[in-house]
């Protein structure tokens, strides 16, 4: 078959051995790694394979220079765990499958290290347990260092540190142009600022810097509860989730959630990453001591053991959606949240091979207020109060296609009559987290003026002509 234009005139500048087309076994077997059906199911005119910076220099500066050419639009992949079809894939244009960027260098003595933007956090994890180190990265180990670093980052040591991205001295990022880039404290400062949660606006990041952490033995792991629980999860929630007092080495996601055909159950899953002693830590007493059906939560465990566990799937093997919302952390909204999606299950429990999950998630002000005014993601703003938030997010999975328009209806649904209810109780707030946005979302425009304004500036300032807006359309745009 015929390459489109700028397909054929990237193969002429990489070779066969970094582009692929339709029926070769690379192209096949990079759409088939894809987190969600949806998105291996999405067919570009070709992938390209860049392996290295410059590499990605050359085909942006192609894609660029064909700007009016509907085939030369264009996807970025990391890890490819974004749902949206587009997200980090493309129909009929071109797909830049970043995966041979997986560099892992310790640098600056141990303290910092380089990582390539194609790894998953699993790999990073790999070769930094070993090492008795760690980096807040990803906490499911399937996903990419890529776009999840720009979308800001919650990480198991984010009470700690703050967000994955504040944790980034350097970011190598191939501009509009095909420039090679780096954005410091020091150089392209604004840059850096922007990348810490603008998402794929400015260019293609390549390469980060992050600051490591001494990490050994941990606790953690996963428990699973009955439904009839509920009561003394929240309350042990809301306890955990205090303004002073938390304790910054815990961090913990409680799921509620329906399997099809099987039951409902109570899951949390926990990590400590402090130093580990011979009895669970105290941070989560209130949850250990409510009746639990099965538990593989322990003390020997590692970064690596905790995030593949939490993301154990087969990649490509269900179409998947979620949302999130952020509000005021208290047992009104907590149990709202839960009944509402209690009363919604009820719509979808008939649907071949559903999984339908609420997930609750602390984002205490240790988290939010430790790096308000060197990232993007609007914390700087003084009307926020010093108050514990709660990170509510649906997920849900299925198998079908036939059943894609009514689980998109339902959750949307959700997520109205959710919001509905926090408007009532004057408990939102405005922050949306970008890496668990719905693609109807607008998490960008949740960073409030000024924090766009500084997006916008250092748009026209590293892309003036908007080729990552209009070029690319998968993703959250910053608004015009």
């Amino acid at each position: 078959m015929s390459l489109s234009t700028c397909c054929a005139a990237i193969l002429a500048a990489l070779g066969s051995s970094k582009v692929s087309a339709p029926g070769n076994f690379r192209y096949t077997s990079s759409l088939s790694s894809y987190y969600s059906l949806q998105t291996s199911q999405t067919q570009p005119d070709c992938i390209v394979q860049p392996a290295s910076a410059a590499d990605v220099s050359t085909a942006v500066t192609i894609l660029a220079a064909n700007s009016a050419n509907p085939a030369c639009r264009f996807a970025v992949r990391s890890g490819g765990h974004m749902f949206h079809a587009q997200a980090s894939n493309i129909a009929g244009g071109v797909t830049l499958d970043l995966r041979d960027l997986n560099e892992i260098t310790l640098v600056n003595g141990n303290a910092d290290v380089r990582l390539g933007v194609g790894l998953t956090w699993g790999e990073v994890y790999a070769q930094l347990d070993p090492l008795g180190l760690t980096v807040a990265g990803g906490r499911i180990a399937s996903v990419g260092v890529g776009g999840y670093i720009v979308g800001g980052g919650l990480s198991f040591l984010s009470p700690k540190v703050g967000f994955a991205a504040d944790t980034v001295s350097k970011y190598e990022v191939v501009l509009a142009n095909g420039t090679l880039v780096e954005a410091t404290a020091t150089q392209n400062s604004d840059l850096l600022r922007a990348l810490r949660g603008g998402g794929n606006n400015l260019g293609i990041v390549t390469r980060v810097t992050m600051k490591t952490h001494t990490q050994g033995l941990m606790w953690g792991g996963t428990m699973m509860h009955p439904t009839t629980t509920l009561h003394n999860h929240l309350l042990a929630f809301i306890d955990f989730n205090k303004a002073t007092g938390y304790d910054e080495n815990a961090s913990l996601i409680t799921s509620l959630v329906y399997y099809y055909g099987i039951s409902h159950t109570i899951s949390t899953q926990m990590a400590y990453t402090g130093p580990p002693s011979s009895s669970p830590p105290a941070a989560f007493s209130d949850f250990l001591s409510v009746p639990w059906v099965t538990t593989n939560y322990a003390r020997v465990n590692t970064m690596r053991n905790v995030t593949v566990e939490a993301g154990a799937s087969i990649p490509g093997s269900s179409r998947n959606l979620w949302w999130t919302q952020t509000a005021v952390c208290n047992l009104q909204v907590l149990g709202a949240a839960y009944q509402i999606w209690w009363d919604s299950h009820s719509s979808v429990q008939n649907i071949p091979g559903i999984v339908w999950t609420m997930t609750f998630q602390p984002l205490p002000p240790s988290i939010y207020n430790r790096n308000p005014t060197t990232n993007s993601l609007g914390f700087n703003s003084p009307s926020r109060s010093n108050q514990p938030l709660v990170v509510i997010q649906l997920l849900a999975s299925w198998a079908s296609s036939l059943d894609d328009a009514f689980v998109r209806t339902k959750a949307r649904e959700l997520y109205d009559s959710l919001t509905s209810e926090l408007v009532a109780k004057s408990a939102t707030d405005p922050w949306v987290y970008l890496n668990y946005a719905a693609d109807w979302q607008d998490p960008i425009a949740g960073y409030g003026t000024g924090n766009v304004a500084a997006l916008q500036a250092a748009r026209t300032k590293y892309d003036p002509n908007g080729v990552f807006t209009s070029r690319v359309p998968g993703g959250f745009k910053i608004p015009v």
